[in-house]
């Protein structure tokens, strides 16, 4: 098993070897995609963080100009249906 292994890396070693250089371009490429594309995400991510920032501070200065809304009761002049009823409907 051992040497299996070692075969297999060996042979790995000989392939790089005899393409030289371009197998590190290709991983220098990719790695510079990558940080490409991460550096893009993290503008757009903190972009989206910045608005949902700003819209929540909007959110919250509309909100403590408006004055409360109280609802108005009707007064019937009659007292409410479960007044004097428990929970389960009856009369105490």
């Amino acid at each position: 098993m051992a040497d299996l292994k070692n075969n297999r890396a060996q042979s790995r070693l000989e392939k790089a070897a005899r393409e030289g250089g371009n197998t590190w371009v290709g991983y220098e490429a990719e790695a510079k995609a990558v940080r490409e594309k991460t550096a893009r995400l993290k503008a757009l991510r903190l972009a989206k963080e910045a608005a949902d920032k700003s819209a929540a501070a909007v959110d919250e200065s509309t909100a403590a100009r408006k004055p409360a809304m109280k609802r108005a009761l009707k007064s019937s002049g009659a007292p409410p249906m479960s007044a004097g009823r428990s929970k389960d409907g009856r009369r105490d």
